[in-house]
């Protein structure tokens, strides 16, 4: 066991330094003030150009030492609040486009320097939900609701000039918690976003020019939902029918259609194993920037026989382009992405020995999608949104048998939105919104013509007190009317969602 002894001729001299800095200091001071009073010299060199000052929010856990002809060093920690996001004019203050996480596309931390940047956020969702059924067989629910979830994120920086490389990292505690043995609510909380990590990603690039993005992230948004369904909460979800089996027919179960927002690779890799994102971002102008964002990987290396599920690999591409005039702004994108199966199949023709061959089972996603914003800053701020989305599926038999549920992994959705948001007074802000999604799949019951068809309304409202500028307090109520029409004659019906509740942020 080591030990560390302090010597006391170690002291004095530590007291001598300083004793002699002070009387420099002291020194330097009264030299500043005599010069002050001189004329310049007649060649005066230019002054060293002085760094930003920090933001408001950022703090530091030691703090920055001068030396002498060089400026004040940042700090190495560096707390990046709110206000240290960036952006020209990105939203009414704390409205949901001032927190939109991808920043319009711009890169963020903006005042990153040599150091690690501490950010995160806290929330808690309490709420209620009912959901009626107006089908004699289906049984209706209600719901008592509790989620919170905290995000600690990590980001360390080497700036030089203009060129910089970032590491990025966040680590998410979630209140979604049950025992091993308990498997149904163990995957409940496993599908409601908690999970271990969020961003794991790597950015190298030139400040307002270009940057490549390696890892887990999010993609930049194009569908914009305003104040209310927020991502990871029940009331997103809608009316949907949660395991309910009482509608009989031939046809496959339907469910309530997910509101597309050209979405199907924005958001993190979740498939497992080797998945993970790549992204190009060039900054054209102030007011011009594009997003190719690609997605490469496998889920699994090998077949798991515990869940009997099979690997697949996965390639995309999802560009997006963003004019952003501060007080105007135009969001466009697209994506593309397959998924095919690891393993090749054992097959031949009838009288022929089997041979390998490469495998036919595939799943193509495909849409495309645009949203305008516009901000009367610091009143009101509102925006409408449209998508269309295609998924074909092709099973092992190339679809040669035409079964209900192959057929029905197949299907188009269209989402069609806006949103409002008002300043009603100072640190109160109120939201609105509204959008409708439908989707039809490519089942059609022996005789009928028609597609199996599944259509949603989603609509809130909700109220905001923003306290000390970083507790956010918000009441939401939200409303959603889902419609089932099968092709298989089975009548159709509705089912319709009521519910409230409070969220409470703490961003730091």
């Amino acid at each position: 066991m080591s030990r560390t002894h302090l010597r006391p001729h170690r002291s004095l001299a530590s007291l001598a330094v300083l004793t002699a800095s002070l009387i420099l200091s002291a020194g330097a001071r009264a030299q500043s003030e005599e010069d002050e009073s001189k004329p310049p010299p007649a060649e005066t060199p230019p002054p060293a150009e002085t760094p930003p000052p920090p933001p408001p929010n950022a703090g530091a856990v030691a703090a920055p030492v001068a030396v002498e002809g060089r400026a004040p060093a940042a700090p190495l920690f560096e707390e990046m609040g709110p206000d240290t996001y960036p952006g020209r004019l990105r939203g009414l203050y704390g409205g949901s486009l001032w927190l939109e996480r991808s920043f319009d596309g711009l890169q963020w931390p903006r005042n990153s320097r040599t150091g690690i940047g501490i950010s995160g956020m806290f929330s808690v969702t309490s709420g209620y939900e009912v959901i009626k059924r107006d089908q004699a067989t289906l049984l209706n629910s209600t719901s008592n609701l509790q989620q919170g979830r905290g995000v600690l994120r990590v980001t360390p920086a080497y700036v030089r000039d203009r060129f910089f490389i970032q590491g990025q990292a966040e680590l998410v505690a979630s209140a979604c918690q049950a025992p091993a043995p308990n498997a149904q609510t163990t995957s409940v909380c496993s599908v409601s976003g908690s999970v271990t990590t969020d961003d794991l990603l790597i950015r190298v690039g030139h400040w307002d020019s270009w940057d490549l993005t390696l890892g887990r992230f999010e993609g930049w948004e194009v569908y914009h939902l305003g104040m209310g369904l927020d991502q990871y909460s029940i009331e997103r979800l809608g009316a949907g029918m949660f395991g309910q089996m009482g509608v009989t027919g031939m046809g496959p179960q339907l469910e309530a259609p997910s509101l597309y927002g050209v979405d199907y690779m924005r958001y993190r890799s979740a498939e497992g194993l080797a998945v993970g994102n790549a992204a190009l971002h060039w900054y054209v102008t102030d007011y011009l920037r594009f997003e190719l964002l690609g997605k490469w990987g496998s889920d699994n290396y090998q077949d798991n026989s515990a869940t009997a599920a099979k690997p697949y690999n996965y390639a995309g591409a999802r560009p997006v382009g963003i004019l952003d005039l501060g007080w105007f702004k135009f969001k466009v994108g697209a994506e593309y992405q397959k998924r095919t199966a690891v393993f090749q199949t054992i097959g031949g023709n009838p009288g022929q020995p089997q041979a390998k061959q490469d495998p036919v089972e595939s799943l193509t996603r495909e849409g495309v999608g645009a949203s305008v914003q516009i901000i009367v800053d610091p009143i009101v701020e509102f925006g409408l949104n449209g998508a269309i989305g295609k998924q074909h599926y092709v099973d092992a038999s190339a679809n040669n048998f035409g079964s209900a549920d192959t057929l029905a992994r197949s299907f188009t959705t269209k989402s069609l939105g806006g949103f409002a948001n008002v300043r009603v007074a100072d640190g109160w802000l109120a939201g609105v919104g509204v959008n409708w999604t439908d989707q039809s799949d490519e089942f059609q019951a022996p005789g009928s013509a028609a597609d199996d068809y599944t259509s949603q309304l989603l609509g809130f409202a909700a109220l905001q007190y923003l306290l000390a500028r970083q507790l956010y307090i918000k009441g939401e109520f939200a409303y959603a009317k889902a419609l089932f029409q099968p092709s298989d004659f089975v009548p159709s019906w509705s089912n319709y969602m009521y519910s409230g509740g409070v969220r409470v942020m703490y961003l730091y």
